[in-house]
Parts: structure tokens; sequence; C-alpha cells
């Protein structure tokens, strides 16, 4: 039987966390999100998903087989859910973040806040890793470059479709090995925890195979601010959407200009100014 994931909770403090990361590549935390912003999103995102079709719009094959014609995606969130602020600044998450990906940059963007709903129906998703996105950065002697989030936004449970997940396998020498079944474990979690997961690590999401329940799961991400995300972030907030945030936000969603250790070094500016400085924002 594979390792099971460690579970924990932000009570225990972020050390605990940052240790599991390193061993096995992923930890289940418990009371992630607060009842009440948890209740708001669900309500939030239940409504955009009237607007939304399962599967992709793509031609590409591989964009198909990834997506799942039976799974919904959908991003623009600070839009949709005025909640998803308070998720995508929770200070604890952004501690681990700092100290994750902070010693190759200091800031950091979103890489993209995104639900994923199963229906029943879908099959397992290829395992994958997440930095794969910036091919030449990910291999086994790299560092980190992106870390995410798997939220339950209802209960993940085994028939649902709960995240598969290969503890220790962004330890692996070899990236191109695939998983044998007995390495395979799942998140199996209740609404309002998260899975948090280093770019590294082999996942994917499982298989519904229930009857009618769908599996709804907000991903959230951040990389590193000398790369780009996969979301286009401030198409996905503009700027109405986010002027009163505080800057930590407004700079997690490509309002503010990424500083590479020292404030003459500076990258995502216009007219070499911050961002809302630049275009007169302010």
């Amino acid at each position: 039987m594979p390792a099971k994931l460690q579970e924990t909770n932000f009570a225990a403090g972020i050390d605990p966390i940052l240790s599991t990361l390193d061993t096995d590549g992923g930890v289940i935390v418990h009371d992630f999100i607060a009842p009440d912003t948890l209740q708001q999103f669900r309500d939030d995102v239940r409504h955009a998903a009237q607007q939304h079709h399962y599967g992709t719009a793509s031609d590409l094959v591989d964009v198909q087989r990834f997506w799942g014609d039976k799974t919904m995606r959908f991003t623009r969130l600070p839009l949709r859910s005025t909640a998803f602020f308070d998720i995508l600044a929770h200070p604890d998450y952004l501690a681990v973040a700092d100290a994750t990906l902070g010693p190759n940059c200091p800031n950091y963007w979103m890489n993209t806040g995104q639900m994923m709903i199963l229906a029943p129906g879908q099959p397992t998703q290829v395992l994958h890793r997440d930095a794969d996105n910036w091919p030449n950065m990910n291999r086994p002697n790299g560092f980190e470059v992106t870390l995410s989030c798997m939220f339950a936004i209802e209960d993940f449970t085994i028939e649902n479709g709960a995240t598969r997940v290969v503890p220790g396998s962004h330890r692996w020498n070899d990236y191109q090995r695939r998983a044998t079944p007995d390495e395979v474990t799942q998140a199996v979690m209740p609404a309002g925890s998260g899975m948090i997961y280093s770019g590294r690590v082999l996942h994917g999401g499982g298989a519904n195979i229930s009857h009618d329940v769908s599996r709804w799961g907000l991903h959230v991400s951040f990389v590193l601010g000398w790369l780009v995300p996969e979301e286009a972030l401030p198409l996905s907030a503009p700027w109405d959407c986010v002027k009163d945030q505080p800057e930590r936000v407004q700079q997690l969603l490509g309002w503010r200009c990424s500083t590479m250790g020292s404030d003459s070094t500076r990258l995502w500016t216009v007219d070499y100014e911050d961002v809302p400085v630049g275009l007169n924002l302010l």
C-alpha cells in the first residue's frame, strides 16, 4: 500500500507542513477555509458553474485528454467571488509559499485560481507534475518553482475522484519513471480542507465512480515572479476588481511589479514604473 498523506492543521504551525512537503511532497491541512468563507465561495461558484460547460473548446487532443470531457474548469475567480480574496491571501498559506519559493525569488505570482469540477463518469487524469509547465526548470536536481493547493469545496472521497498523489515522487532521481499502482494514494478530505503540494510531485484527478456526486475542487497555485503564470492575471482580475485590495493581493494578481532582490531590478512594469503608477491608476 502507498504511504498515506499526512494530515495536520495550521494550529500546529507551518514547520510540520514544510517538513512533510520536503519528505512527501504533499500534506492535507484541515480547517483551511473558514466556514463562512467556504459557504460564500461555494454559493458563488455554483452560480458561476451554471454558465460553463464540461470539457474544453480546444481541438488539441492532448488538451482534451488532460482536461477531461466530464470535467468543468473555469478561472477569473476574483471577479466571480469576493470570498476568493480571503482564500488567496490566507496568511498561513502565504507563509508556506514564502518559505518554499522565497529562496529563489523574493516575489511570486498567483499561477492560477481554477475551479475543477469532476462529474460522475470522469476517468482518472494522467499523473503529472505542475512544474512541467516550465519544463526546463522541472528536474530532479532543480528547485521549487511553483507551489499548489487543492481545496475541497465539497468533501473529497474515493468515489467522487479525490486527487491522486504519489508521495515522495518529487524526490525521484528519474522524472521519466511512471508510478506503479501501489505507489498512488488519494487525498480524501472534508470540505474546507486543502492539500498543499510541491510542483514536482506526481498527482492527478481521481476517477469519479459515484452515480450522482460531483467533486468540487479549487486549485490555487503560486509561481516564481520571473516565470510566466498559467492564468493571464490582469485580464482575469481587472483593476476595478482589485484596486481596494492590499498591495500583496494586487501583486499576486499581476497588478504590481516583481522585484528581483533589489529596488532597481524589477520585472513587469509600465514606463519602468510599478504597474498602477505607470498607468496613472493611483
